[in-house]
Protein backbone atom coordinates (compact mmCIF):
# COMPACT_ATOMS: atom_id res chain seq x y z
CA UNK A 1 0.00 0.00 0.00
CA UNK A 2 1.26 3.45 -0.91
CA UNK A 3 1.18 5.88 1.99
CA UNK A 4 0.81 9.63 1.21
CA UNK A 5 1.55 11.74 4.87
CA UNK A 6 2.17 15.42 3.84
CA UNK A 7 0.05 17.72 5.26
CA UNK A 8 0.01 21.39 6.03
CA UNK A 9 2.45 24.25 4.17
CA UNK A 10 4.15 23.13 1.16
CA UNK A 11 5.87 25.45 -0.59
CA UNK A 12 6.80 25.49 -4.38
CA UNK A 13 10.74 26.30 -4.40
CA UNK A 14 12.45 28.29 -6.63
CA UNK A 15 14.62 27.26 -9.04
CA UNK A 16 17.63 29.46 -8.10
CA UNK A 17 19.80 30.75 -11.29
CA UNK A 18 22.68 32.46 -12.02
CA UNK A 19 23.18 35.96 -14.26
CA UNK A 20 23.96 33.70 -17.25
CA UNK A 21 20.39 31.49 -16.51
CA UNK A 22 22.25 28.12 -15.83
CA UNK A 23 20.92 26.96 -12.21
CA UNK A 24 22.88 27.48 -8.96
CA UNK A 25 22.51 24.18 -6.97
CA UNK A 26 24.99 25.80 -4.63
CA UNK A 27 22.18 27.47 -2.63
CA UNK A 28 19.79 24.78 -2.91
CA UNK A 29 21.74 23.22 1.15
CA UNK A 30 20.86 26.44 2.61
CA UNK A 31 17.33 27.51 1.10
CA UNK A 32 16.26 23.91 2.12
CA UNK A 33 17.65 24.96 5.97
CA UNK A 34 16.04 27.68 5.96
CA UNK A 35 12.62 26.39 5.17
CA UNK A 36 13.13 23.50 7.25
CA UNK A 37 14.29 26.11 10.41
CA UNK A 38 10.66 27.81 9.81
CA UNK A 39 8.86 24.96 10.41
CA UNK A 40 8.46 23.55 6.84
CA UNK A 41 7.91 19.67 6.55
CA UNK A 42 7.60 19.58 2.95
CA UNK A 43 8.23 21.36 -0.48
CA UNK A 44 6.96 21.13 -4.25
CA UNK A 45 10.24 20.70 -6.42
CA UNK A 46 9.24 21.56 -9.74
CA UNK A 47 5.98 23.55 -9.67
CA UNK A 48 4.89 27.07 -11.67
CA UNK A 49 7.46 28.71 -8.99
CA UNK A 50 9.76 26.74 -9.64
CA UNK A 51 9.40 27.54 -14.21
CA UNK A 52 10.32 23.54 -14.62
CA UNK A 53 8.37 23.61 -17.68
CA UNK A 54 11.41 26.30 -19.22
CA UNK A 55 14.10 23.59 -18.31
CA UNK A 56 15.52 20.51 -20.24
CA UNK A 57 14.79 17.26 -18.69
CA UNK A 58 18.57 16.71 -17.81
CA UNK A 59 18.65 20.01 -15.90
CA UNK A 60 15.03 19.23 -13.87
CA UNK A 61 16.82 15.65 -12.84
CA UNK A 62 19.32 17.18 -11.39
CA UNK A 63 17.17 19.65 -9.76
CA UNK A 64 15.29 16.85 -8.20
CA UNK A 65 18.97 14.95 -7.07
CA UNK A 66 19.69 18.66 -5.05
CA UNK A 67 16.37 18.13 -3.79
CA UNK A 68 16.28 14.92 -2.68
CA UNK A 69 20.21 15.22 -1.13
CA UNK A 70 19.57 18.11 1.05
CA UNK A 71 16.39 16.08 2.40
CA UNK A 72 18.44 13.54 3.88
CA UNK A 73 19.92 16.33 6.51
CA UNK A 74 16.85 18.82 6.96
CA UNK A 75 13.87 15.76 6.89
CA UNK A 76 11.94 17.28 3.76
CA UNK A 77 9.44 15.72 2.07
CA UNK A 78 10.05 16.00 -1.77
CA UNK A 79 7.02 16.30 -3.87
CA UNK A 80 7.80 16.78 -7.27
CA UNK A 81 5.92 18.30 -10.60
CA UNK A 82 6.57 15.91 -13.66
CA UNK A 83 4.05 17.36 -15.77
CA UNK A 84 5.08 19.24 -19.28
CA UNK A 85 5.43 17.49 -23.03
CA UNK A 86 5.89 15.27 -24.37
CA UNK A 87 4.61 12.17 -22.62
CA UNK A 88 7.51 10.40 -23.01
CA UNK A 89 9.72 12.82 -21.02
CA UNK A 90 6.72 13.05 -18.19
CA UNK A 91 6.72 9.19 -17.61
CA UNK A 92 10.30 9.33 -17.64
CA UNK A 93 10.66 11.87 -14.95
CA UNK A 94 7.98 10.00 -12.87
CA UNK A 95 10.09 6.57 -12.76
CA UNK A 96 13.39 8.85 -12.33
CA UNK A 97 11.86 10.55 -8.89
CA UNK A 98 11.18 6.68 -8.04
CA UNK A 99 14.52 5.38 -8.58
CA UNK A 100 16.31 8.23 -6.77
CA UNK A 101 14.03 8.78 -3.96
CA UNK A 102 11.58 11.37 -4.16
CA UNK A 103 8.64 11.16 -1.79
CA UNK A 104 5.26 12.00 -3.51
CA UNK A 105 4.45 13.20 -7.41
CA UNK A 106 2.46 16.21 -8.67
CA UNK A 107 1.33 16.18 -12.37
CA UNK A 108 -0.39 18.59 -14.69
CA UNK A 109 -2.61 17.11 -17.45
CA UNK A 110 -1.46 17.01 -21.04
CA UNK A 111 -0.96 19.77 -22.52
CA UNK A 112 -0.87 19.97 -25.96
CA UNK A 113 -3.95 17.41 -26.66
CA UNK A 114 -5.65 18.48 -23.24
CA UNK A 115 -7.76 16.10 -21.42
CA UNK A 116 -11.82 16.74 -22.23
CA UNK A 117 -13.49 14.87 -19.88
CA UNK A 118 -13.23 13.13 -16.44
CA UNK A 119 -12.36 9.86 -18.41
CA UNK A 120 -9.46 11.41 -20.50
CA UNK A 121 -7.75 13.05 -17.65
CA UNK A 122 -8.30 9.86 -15.82
CA UNK A 123 -6.26 7.96 -18.35
CA UNK A 124 -3.75 10.64 -18.43
CA UNK A 125 -2.97 10.84 -14.75
CA UNK A 126 -2.55 6.77 -14.94
CA UNK A 127 -0.04 6.41 -17.31
CA UNK A 128 2.07 9.24 -14.88
CA UNK A 129 0.92 6.91 -11.85
CA UNK A 130 1.78 3.64 -13.49
CA UNK A 131 5.53 5.16 -13.94
CA UNK A 132 5.99 5.11 -10.62
CA UNK A 133 3.74 2.56 -8.62
CA UNK A 134 5.55 3.05 -5.16
CA UNK A 135 4.90 6.41 -4.94
CA UNK A 136 2.01 8.64 -4.19
CA UNK A 137 0.55 10.49 -6.93
CA UNK A 138 -1.42 13.97 -6.80
CA UNK A 139 -3.14 15.70 -9.51
CA UNK A 140 -2.23 19.85 -10.66
CA UNK A 141 -5.22 21.24 -11.28
CA UNK A 142 -4.23 24.85 -12.40
CA UNK A 143 -6.95 25.74 -15.13
CA UNK A 144 -5.96 29.08 -15.40
CA UNK A 145 -2.68 28.13 -16.86
CA UNK A 146 -3.35 24.60 -18.20
CA UNK A 147 -6.66 25.38 -20.23
CA UNK A 148 -7.85 22.01 -18.37
CA UNK A 149 -11.21 22.56 -16.77
CA UNK A 150 -12.60 19.63 -15.80
CA UNK A 151 -15.38 18.77 -12.90
CA UNK A 152 -12.94 17.86 -9.91
CA UNK A 153 -15.26 16.28 -7.55
CA UNK A 154 -15.79 13.76 -9.99
CA UNK A 155 -12.48 12.90 -11.36
CA UNK A 156 -11.16 12.87 -7.88
CA UNK A 157 -13.89 10.23 -7.64
CA UNK A 158 -12.97 8.48 -10.57
CA UNK A 159 -9.36 8.41 -10.00
CA UNK A 160 -9.40 7.15 -6.35
CA UNK A 161 -11.45 4.11 -7.84
CA UNK A 162 -8.93 3.49 -10.93
CA UNK A 163 -5.61 4.13 -9.45
CA UNK A 164 -4.56 2.75 -6.49
CA UNK A 165 -1.51 5.72 -5.79
CA UNK A 166 -3.78 8.45 -6.13
CA UNK A 167 -3.71 10.45 -3.35
CA UNK A 168 -5.34 14.04 -4.08
CA UNK A 169 -5.03 17.22 -5.61
CA UNK A 170 -3.24 20.43 -5.79
CA UNK A 171 -6.60 22.99 -6.04
CA UNK A 172 -5.18 25.77 -7.80
CA UNK A 173 -8.66 28.09 -8.20
CA UNK A 174 -11.00 30.23 -5.94
CA UNK A 175 -13.81 28.83 -6.75
CA UNK A 176 -13.63 27.46 -2.76
CA UNK A 177 -17.42 26.08 -3.54
CA UNK A 178 -15.76 23.14 -6.00
CA UNK A 179 -12.75 23.30 -3.44
CA UNK A 180 -14.89 21.96 -0.63
CA UNK A 181 -16.96 19.08 -3.22
CA UNK A 182 -13.09 17.92 -3.87
CA UNK A 183 -12.46 17.26 -0.06
CA UNK A 184 -15.75 15.76 0.62
CA UNK A 185 -14.87 13.32 -2.39
CA UNK A 186 -11.56 12.85 -0.98
CA UNK A 187 -10.61 9.95 1.36
CA UNK A 188 -8.63 9.87 4.50
CA UNK A 189 -5.65 8.67 3.05
CA UNK A 190 -5.63 11.73 0.38
CA UNK A 191 -5.01 15.11 0.47
CA UNK A 192 -6.03 18.59 -1.17
CA UNK A 193 -3.79 21.12 -1.18
CA UNK A 194 -5.41 24.68 -1.80
CA UNK A 195 -3.12 26.69 -4.33
CA UNK A 196 -4.71 30.19 -3.72
CA UNK A 197 -2.44 32.06 -1.30
CA UNK A 198 -4.96 34.84 -0.60
CA UNK A 199 -8.22 32.38 0.20
CA UNK A 200 -6.05 30.05 3.19
CA UNK A 201 -8.14 31.82 6.05
CA UNK A 202 -11.61 30.75 4.40
CA UNK A 203 -9.93 27.47 2.96
CA UNK A 204 -9.35 26.39 6.26
CA UNK A 205 -12.35 27.36 8.06
CA UNK A 206 -13.62 24.96 5.23
CA UNK A 207 -11.79 22.49 5.94
CA UNK A 208 -8.96 22.83 3.22
CA UNK A 209 -5.74 22.68 6.20
CA UNK A 210 -2.83 22.16 3.50
CA UNK A 211 -1.78 23.95 0.66
CA UNK A 212 1.10 24.98 -1.69
CA UNK A 213 1.92 28.67 -2.04
CA UNK A 214 4.52 30.62 -3.14
CA UNK A 215 4.64 32.78 -0.62
CA UNK A 216 4.94 29.82 2.14
CA UNK A 217 8.64 30.54 0.92
CA UNK A 218 8.56 34.23 2.35
CA UNK A 219 5.89 34.33 5.09
CA UNK A 220 5.97 31.08 6.19
CA UNK A 221 5.23 32.14 9.82
CA UNK A 222 2.31 33.69 8.96
CA UNK A 223 0.43 31.17 7.02
CA UNK A 224 1.23 28.95 9.84
CA UNK A 225 -0.34 32.06 12.02
CA UNK A 226 -3.58 31.90 10.12
CA UNK A 227 -3.85 28.28 10.61
CA UNK A 228 -3.53 28.31 13.97
CA UNK A 229 -6.21 31.20 14.39
CA UNK A 230 -8.63 29.06 12.48
CA UNK A 231 -8.34 26.12 14.92
CA UNK A 232 -8.52 28.18 17.85
CA UNK A 233 -12.04 29.23 16.25
CA UNK A 234 -10.46 32.59 16.56
CA UNK A 235 -11.91 34.10 13.53
CA UNK A 236 -11.28 37.99 13.76
CA UNK A 237 -7.70 36.70 14.15
CA UNK A 238 -7.51 34.30 10.87
CA UNK A 239 -9.44 37.40 9.00
CA UNK A 240 -6.74 40.10 10.25
CA UNK A 241 -3.76 37.89 9.67
CA UNK A 242 -5.15 36.73 6.18
CA UNK A 243 -5.66 40.66 5.31
CA UNK A 244 -1.58 41.29 6.30
CA UNK A 245 -0.74 38.10 4.25
CA UNK A 246 -3.00 39.59 0.86
CA UNK A 247 -1.85 42.99 1.13
CA UNK A 248 2.12 41.55 1.24
CA UNK A 249 0.88 39.34 -1.59
CA UNK A 250 -0.40 42.13 -3.66
CA UNK A 251 2.88 44.71 -2.99
CA UNK A 252 5.23 41.73 -4.07
CA UNK A 253 2.90 40.96 -7.66
CA UNK A 254 2.15 44.94 -8.14
CA UNK A 255 4.43 44.76 -11.18
CA UNK A 256 3.04 41.93 -12.24
CA UNK A 257 3.67 37.67 -11.00
CA UNK A 258 6.31 36.96 -13.28
CA UNK A 259 8.23 40.12 -13.00
CA UNK A 260 7.74 39.23 -8.89
CA UNK A 261 8.47 35.58 -8.55
CA UNK A 262 11.51 35.55 -11.41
Amino acid sequence: MVIFNARGLMPPVFTPLNDDHTINYSVIPEYAKYLANAGIKSVLVGGTTGEHMSLSVGDRKKVIDAWVKVAKTTDLHIQVQVGGAPLSDVLDLASYCQKVGADSLLTLPELYFKPDSVDTLVDYVELVANAAPNLPVLYYHIPSMSKVEINMPAFVTKATNRIPNFKGIKFTSNDLSEGAQVLRALKNDQEMFLGADTLIAPAALLGIKSSIGTTWNLFPRLAQDILDAVERNDVAKARSLQETLSLAIEAHTVEGRLKCWI
